[in-house]
């Protein structure tokens, strides 16, 4: 039994290397798709920061509440989330009696349910330097304060906030200025 070279059946070396090439190439948009959606949600985030930032915004100048953003940061064990807290104004006899600490100024605000970011997302909030020349109430505007207040005349404690993906930005920066208006920048 002998056999001839061109009975012998497999595949050629070119249809080979154009299989694992079709292979790779299906693999990179399987790998791109999948980072393509997690940074959608994060720009997603974004998206309903800046509609939640709003509503504070106007709830506070609507209602002459005095409102603001309370950042905590990731952890192993919690995701990156925001609050909305509302200062509660110490009476004359509360400060009397003991010196308040920042837990009894500031309350959580029932009407906003706490925002848990997605995996790998977060934002930064900075100060930007604004000189109140009429406060009354200094502790609304002192380094203890929360960094994004809204007073409830229609100022704020001007701020810039950078949302970041992976630790990369994500989009420009969103500025609120002192007047209260948020600005995206483009």
């Amino acid at each position: 039994m002998n056999m001839r070279p061109s009975s012998i059946q497999g595949f050629t070396l070119v249809e080979l290397m154009v299989v694992i090439v079709i292979m790779a190439i299906m693999a990179s948009l399987v790998l791109m798709n999948t980072g393509g959606v997690d940074q959608r949600k994060a720009m997603q985030s974004r998206a309903v920061f800046l509609m939640d930032m709003k509503k504070i915004q106007r709830e506070a100048t609507d209602q002459s509440r005095i409102l603001a953003l309370n950042v905590q940061s990731e952890t192993d064990v919690s995701p990156f989330r925001y609050t909305v807290v509302e200062y509660q104004n110490p009476t004359v006899q509360q400060i009397k009696i003991s010196r308040l600490d920042k837990k009894q100024i500031w309350k959580e605000w029932a009407e906003f349910k706490p925002k848990e970011l997605p995996e790998e997302v977060s934002f930064t909030v900075k100060s930007l330097d604004y000189q109140f020349q009429s406060a009354a109430n200094t502790e609304l505007i002192s380094n203890d304060a929360p960094q994004l207040v809204w007073l409830g005349n229609g100022e704020a404690k001007p701020v810039r906030i950078q949302f970041y993906f992976q630790q990369k930005p994500i989009g420009q920066e969103i500025e609120v200025d002192h007047l209260g208006k948020i600005h995206e920048e483009k």
